[in-house]
Formats: C-alpha cells, structure tokens, sequence
C-alpha cells in the first residue's frame, strides 16, 4: 500500500505543482516543489471497483491523502478521454461552438461536457468530452489554477513545442499498459494524434507500423521516437527496429527529472503537462 500523504510532507504546498491523471482504471498523482530539487512524489491508486463510479474512488482517495487537497501553485488534471476529434485550424480564430457541435453530430449519444484544446500545431485543434461528475468534483475541490484537458492534449502539445523540430517529420508513441498514443507531426503541423488499445505487444508494433505506412513515412530516414513505460519500450525497440532505422527513446525533460527520480515511473502525458503553458 502507497505511503499515505500527509500534510507535513511539504513545507510550502503554494510553490508546488500538483499533476494528476485520471485513466480507466488507475488515479496518478505527482506533485513537486518548482523551486528545488528532489521533491517529487508519485503515487498511483487503482480505480477499479465496479460497486461505486470512478469519482467517488477519486474523491475518497484525496480525502485520503490530506496532503492533495492543499492549496498548491498550479494544479493539473490529465483525463485519458475515449472520444476526441481533431479539426482543422487555420489563419483566423476558429468559431469553437461549430466545433462542440461537429463533435455532437459524431457522437450524438455523449452527455459529457464537451471541450476544446489548442494543441500546440499551427493547423489543427482537439474537441473531446469530459465526464460532468469528474470537472465539477475537481473544479469544487482546486477552485484556482486547475487546468482539465485530455490526455492527447498535453502529450501533442508538449511535442509540437519542443525546439529543434524544423520542418522535418516526427513520430511518436507513448506506451502504457494497455495502449498506446500515436503523435505525427512534420514541423508544427500535425498529421496524426489517435489512441490505440493494444493488449499485447505485438498489437503496438502493428499500429505503429501501419499509422507509418498509411502516412508515407520513410523507414530509413523518418525517425520513430518511443516515450512512456519503460518494459513495454525495451519490448518494442528490438522488434520495430527490423523495419524502422532509426527507434530512439524520447530524452526524458530534464526539469522533472531534476524534480525526482520518481517521475520516471509516471505517466509521461502527465508528468509533461506543465512544461508547456
């Protein structure tokens, strides 16, 4: 069982971050001091219990943890958001409302609060739907400086931002148990962001290498960066590589690995999501 998280464990909760993602089935949590080293804390708690909904696990697991209901900095939530659309921006503002009312007619059924991200990409934007329990519990809970976008959201963002990506083309996948999220991009401009179930490994390679072949990329000079769960990487890396050139890690931020070693065990979407504001 996780170290329960006391108050007393941080001195001055006001400057640290709080970052949390809610998955399918598991509740992480990090937090950090943005003004020293080695302060990070990571916990992660199931969410599977099929007698009660998922915010009230999430409720009693704050309640819990006295120390996630201080008043921090700046507070993130990453939600993992089954259904997401990627529309087309370009030039002058985009009219949002036509675009929560595109997501409506592909999914007419959804009773989720329905939202709209810029990505970071000079052409595209994300609408999903959020679950209305989920934002009004988090937005009663840290009425300030909480920001709630899906998790493709946070992870295109912080890739389309990075320097040093030029006009050349860049693929990413960010592995966890379970699946995976597939990011292209050439320049800023993105060409692909989608989610993928992926039970075994081999379902990973599979649409990896067929989001490359439908998009044209190179397999010798059009790299294939792999970020999140380490297993599932060291996997992965042996048998892309007997069809991509070039399979690299994604080169962990230094910024949160200076805040702890402990973000190494984390999600990747959420442990970037406030490098990029």
């Amino acid at each position: 069982m996780a170290q329960r998280l006391e108050k007393e464990l941080v001195s001055d909760p006001s400057i640290c971050n709080l970052l949390m993602r809610v998955g399918s089935d598991t509740f992480d949590v990090a937090l950090y001091s943005v003004t020293g080293d080695n302060s990070l804390l990571y916990r992660s708690y199931p969410l599977a219990d099929p007698s009660r909904g998922r915010v009230a696990v999430i409720e009693d697991t704050l309640y819990d943890n006295p120390l996630l209901l201080s008043d921090f900095r700046r507070t993130y939530c990453i939600v993992e958001t089954p259904l997401s659309l990627t529309v087309p921006i370009e030039g002058a503002e985009p009219d949002w409302e036509e675009m929560r009312a595109l997501f409506r007619a592909t999914w007419p059924d959804t009773e989720g609060e329905i939202a709209v991200s810029r990505n970071g990409t000079a052409n595209s934007a994300f609408v999903y739907d959020l679950p209305r329990d989920l934002t009004g519990f988090m937005r009663r809970t840290y009425p300030s400086g909480l920001t709630i976008e899906s998790h493709l959201t946070a992870l295109t963002r912080y890739f389309a931002t990075r320097p040093g990506g030029g006009n050349s083309t860049r693929a990413v996948a960010n592995l966890r148990p379970g699946s995976l999220d597939m990011i292209v991009l050439s320049g800023p401009r993105l060409r692909m962001a989608n989610t993928f179930a992926c039970p075994h490994i081999t379902d990973a390679l599979y649409y990896i290498l067929a989001a490359r072949k439908q998009l044209g990329l190179d397999a010798q000079t059009d790299a294939m960066l792999l970020a999140g769960n380490q297993g599932m990487r060291e996997q992965l890396t042996p048998m892309l590589r007997k069809y991509i050139a070039r399979v690299m890690p994604v080169i962990f931020p230094p910024q949160m690995f200076r805040a702890g070693k402990e973000a190494l065990d984390a999600p990747f979407d959420m442990i970037v999501s406030p490098l990029c504001e």
